[in-house]
């Protein structure tokens, strides 16, 4: 059976979260009794959504309504995009800075303080905070989320911190974005509209590997 990726309709939200699930498996040496713990499944994203039905045109529990029977009962898929884990407000972009729409190289390295992975930036205003913990950002068409306030120093440096170990050097983009395909949870939540009052459907998903299904078909009813 093809399986649909559909896009994530123009609805408004009223909380959300997207996180990393990482299982783990616990063994113990029958020798020794010491603890051993190691992954188990590879990471999958996880991703909540309470959605509202009356804000943005007051038609959002519609858009529910046609997203839920089109993903049959979570045998298709929704397409979605990550978004900042710090306050909406705070991740607008500073007023003043026009100067970041130059182009700013990163450089791979590793942060000889904690042997960790990292992106050397350089030509930056000292003192400048230039991206923060959790906030994505894109070298070479890769995605990478930011460990640490990454601040210049007074020679115009900022040290960014990565899980992992970056390869490539290039143009830095501080508006990356994470996109992966979700299954709905325990099935398809159900609105109850309630007289003279907002409601709400809450979702909660898991990432769906495109080998493990063949591959998606992409498809956006919305517009």
């Amino acid at each position: 059976m093809t399986i649909n990726a559909y896009a994530w309709p123009p609805v408004g939200v009223q909380g959300r979260s997207w996180t990393v699930q990482q299982p783990v498996a616990v063994l113990r040496s029958a020798l020794s009794g010491k603890e051993q713990m190691q992954a188990s499944h590879p990471e999958r994203r996880k991703v909540s959504l309470d959605v509202s039905a009356l804000a943005r045109g007051r038609i959002g529990g519609g858009y529910m309504d046609m997203l839920g029977r089109l993903l049959m009962g979570g045998i298709h898929a929704v397409r979605l995009y990550s978004w900042s884990p710090n306050w909406h407000l705070d991740a607008e972009p500073q007023p003043g800075f026009n100067w970041l729409s130059m182009t700013l190289t990163a450089t791979a390295t590793v942060d000889a303080a904690t042997g960790m992975g990292a992106y050397r930036v350089t030509n930056l205003p000292p003192g400048y905070p230039l991206i923060c913990p959790g906030e994505r950002f894109t070298v070479g068409g890769i995605v990478w989320q930011a460990v640490n306030m990454a601040v210049a120093d007074d020679a115009g440096i900022a040290l960014i911190r990565v899980i992992g170990t970056p390869a490539l050097s290039g143009t830095l983009s501080l508006d990356g974005q994470e996109s992966a395909a979700f299954r709905p949870d325990g099935g398809i939540p159900v609105g109850d509209q309630a007289v003279g009052a907002d409601w709400t459907y809450s979702w909660t998903f898991t990432e769906v590997f495109a080998d493990e299904v063949g591959g998606f078909v992409e498809i956006d009813p919305w517009t």
